[in-house]
């Protein structure tokens, strides 16, 4: 599978990229980005492309392509995500995969294959798990290397979707069984984290190694977000959605950091809400930037607001309502001059994205001039 890359996209492609290594340098910008991708219908299913991983590369290429067509004038660095659903860490300790009837869902675990009962022991008993062999890892980190050989150095690909070491150990007990093991049995916990985050690291390395290095990925995670140089590391947390920053400096904080000092302290992702938003950037290797979903995190905006100033910015995905101008318009009225929010829009070809990219540049030119520029160190 060949496409054409331009001469155009090699140039500006330097010029994005230059764009956020100075947006995560703190450095001031005349314009901050607008990040507009243009998506076309896919006609496969979500689970035949889950099956095929030629169709799904087939997908992700006409999206990508499709980005460079018809918005040329985005910040967007279109990229492609090798897909093998948020649960593939979890199918490495042998878990085994759900699928729904619907043919556009994602897979789930069919079973826990642990409880609370002997907690500790069990997860003694749990085996190692290699990424190059065991449950769909092997088939992600060979999906990695063909999305990348695909772009051929100018499309980037995201890594696995591994979901973070709460997320794993959800799949692995159950959320119920978690929360009582938090405070029941504290020390299991830790023990099915640190194993957790033992293949995490690894299936990470192994997906930098599968693209060809660092400079064919977006990030150490399933987002399709590029991160500069530096900061390639990327941590999923959803389950912070669901408990207190107390919580989150214990079970949270000090996993991401091990990937944060590995590999550079990116991003961190939550759909939301958000009652950890202080504690996300209270450790010493904290993200420089949040990837959150606008329609679980837009009521934590004025609190974000004031925990992350001149310490992280925000990517924010927008999920409608709202017209997208006066959408962003209205976020930069609330968060300037105090934190950087990037927009990140999916529009159709039909959505005349040249046109909304024009009327959002202007709104991101005084936001630019807005910001009380600077990293706190």
């Amino acid at each position: 599978m060949k496409i054409k890359i331009s001469s155009f996209m090699r140039d500006e492609l330097l010029r994005r990229k230059a764009l956020y290594r100075d947006l995560f340098a703190g450095k001031p910008l005349d314009r901050l980005p607008v990040d507009v991708r243009v998506g076309i219908p896919s006609p496969y299913s979500v689970q035949e492309q889950f099956h095929d991983g030629e169709k799904q590369l087939e997908a992700a290429l006409a999206n990508a392509m499709s980005t460079w067509e018809h918005a040329p004038s985005s910040d967007c660095i279109p990229a492609m995500r090798p897909d093998l659903g948020c649960s593939c860490l979890a199918s490495a300790f042998g878990a085994e995969y759900f699928w729904s009837d619907n043919p556009n869902q994602t897979p789930g675990i069919k079973d826990k294959i642990l409880t609370l009962d002997g907690l500790s022991n069990q997860i003694a008993a749990l085996p190692a798990p290699d990424p190059q062999r065991d449950g769909c890892l092997p088939e992600g980190l060979r999906r990695i290397k063909r999305f990348a050989e695909a772009g051929q150095g100018v499309i980037p690909v995201s890594l696995l979707d591994a979901a973070g070491g709460l997320n794993v150990a959800v799949d692995l007990l159950g959320m119920t069984e978690l929360m009582m093991a938090f405070y029941d049995q504290p020390e299991a916990v830790h023990s099915l984290l640190d194993k957790i985050q033992i293949l995490y690291a690894a299936t990470i390395r192994a997906g930098i190694a599968a693209a060809g290095g660092e400079q064919n990925i977006t990030s150490t995670d399933f987002e399709d977000v590029w991160y500069p140089e530096g900061w390639k590391g990327h941590v999923s947390d959803d389950i912070s959605a669901g408990f207190g920053p107390d919580m989150y400096a214990e079970f949270s904080a000090p996993y991401h950091a091990r990937i944060f000092e590995e590999f550079g302290a990116g991003g961190l992702h939550n759909c939301g809400p958000n009652p950890c938003h202080a504690a996300y950037v209270a450790h010493p290797l904290s993200p420089r930037s949040l990837d959150l979903s606008d329609q679980y995190s837009h009521d934590d905006l004025p609190k974000l607001k004031q925990s992350l100033r001149r310490k992280a910015f925000i990517y924010l995905f927008y999920c409608g309502g709202k017209k997208p101008v006066e959408w962003y318009r209205e976020i930069m009225e609330l968060m300037a001059p105090d934190v950087i929010v990037v927009p990140v829009f999916h529009v159709a070809p039909q959505d005349a994205p040249e046109t909304l990219i024009y009327e959002l540049h202007k709104v991101a030119t005084e936001y630019s001039n807005r910001i009380d520029w600077g990293w706190k160190t």
